[in-house]
């Protein structure tokens, strides 16, 4: 899964929703340049000057923007995903 790749989820009332994914992002500070590569997510490490994977206990701060229309998006967890077509 990459940016750009339709996706297929689960809507807030239990329908399935499909959709574009167009940006990820971080609720952290710490995370301000996100990029998603194959599936993985990556943070640009101040430390290491170099893009690293998150751990596992970072990434319930993740979440993936998905558009369906020019104003109509969602706001979404990488868990939610059903699918990447």
């Amino acid at each position: 899964m990459n940016i750009g790749d339709k996706v297929v989820y689960m809507g807030d009332y239990g329908d399935t929703k499909h959709g574009v994914l167009t940006a990820v992002g971080s609720d952290k500070d710490s995370y301000d340049d996100i990029m998603l590569e194959d599936g993985v997510f990556l943070y640009k490490s101040k430390k290491l000057k170099k893009y690293v994977p998150f751990k596992e206990k970072s990434m319930s701060s993740v979440y993936m923007e998905i558009t369906h229309g020019p104003e109509d998006f969602d706001y979404i967890l990488p868990n939610e995903v059903l699918e990447s077509v």
